[in-house]
């Protein structure tokens, strides 16, 4: 048999392409392994180094345990949970078969700044929010109670598919000192927390993305992270401050 060395390379690598090893879950047994195998591996389990964070979305029915590494919700039952209608969910410390707690970037840098969650390996599925608030949620310390304001995006959460969370813009950044305020629900009183740790001015637009008329109504800084603005009739729209 030729040495190793001397048979020639393979290039480009394709999925079928294949290589001898050691089966160490079946008495080291020599086996062929797949390029695609390899990759399914270094994909599942987490094995390649990325800033992007990666989760998977359980949809928690009767009598299942909350895994670690996913996102859900604490009701039963959610379903397919369309990307738009995405303002708070549970998220676990830990990353899918990771056990390195990264809860810590759940608050800083994430609050205040803008998060892209986009399906892995689809990334034409995806949610752009702004991550309003993370907090360890007190029944099950292992998973945090985030909240988040939907700016733009395509598509839902689907039972077992796999999503990744990444920084986008931080909130210090130019980019990310405007904070986007949607009052889906039409009221007189829009109570605002944006996070942004100083006292923005206030442009309002309705549902039809209509500027509101100067004077609009009166803006109460509640603190540096909270206002209050209020109308003389209910309505809905969105607030942008900076």
């Amino acid at each position: 048999m030729a040495k190793i060395e001397s048979y020639p390379l393979a290039s480009p690598v394709v999925g079928q392409d294949k290589w001898l090893g050691t089966d160490s879950a079946n008495a080291n047994a020599t086996k062929n392994f797949s390029a695609d195998a390899v990759a399914v591996f270094l994909n599942t389990y987490n094995k390649i180094e990325d800033q992007a964070l990666r989760y998977q979305y359980q949809d928690l029915e009767a009598g299942d345990v909350r895994l670690n590494g996913t996102l859900g919700f604490s009701s039963l039952d959610a379903g397919i949970v369309p990307f738009s209608s995405l303002t708070s969910f549970l998220l676990s410390k830990f990353q899918i078969n990771n056990n390195v707690d990264v809860s810590s970037y759940y608050t800083n840098p994430l609050v205040g700044s803008t998060v892209l969650i986009s399906e892995v390996g689809n990334p034409s599925v995806f949610g752009l929010y702004t991550w309003n608030s993370a907090v360890v949620n007190g029944a099950e310390p292992n998973f945090w109670d985030i909240g988040v304001t939907y700016s733009t995006g395509n598509g839902s959460l689907i039972n077992n598919t796999n999503y990744f969370i990444s920084l986008l813009t931080y909130k210090g950044s130019s980019a990310a000192t405007t904070y986007i305020h949607n009052q889906n629900v039409a009221s007189a009183t829009w109570v605002i927390v944006h996070n942004l740790n100083s006292y923005p001015s206030v442009a309002v637009t309705d549902s039809a993305n209509t500027p509101y008329a100067t004077g609009f109504g009166q803006v109460v800084y509640n603190s540096a992270n909270q206002l209050t603005i209020s109308f003389s009739a209910a309505f809905s729209g969105k607030a942008f401050l900076n």
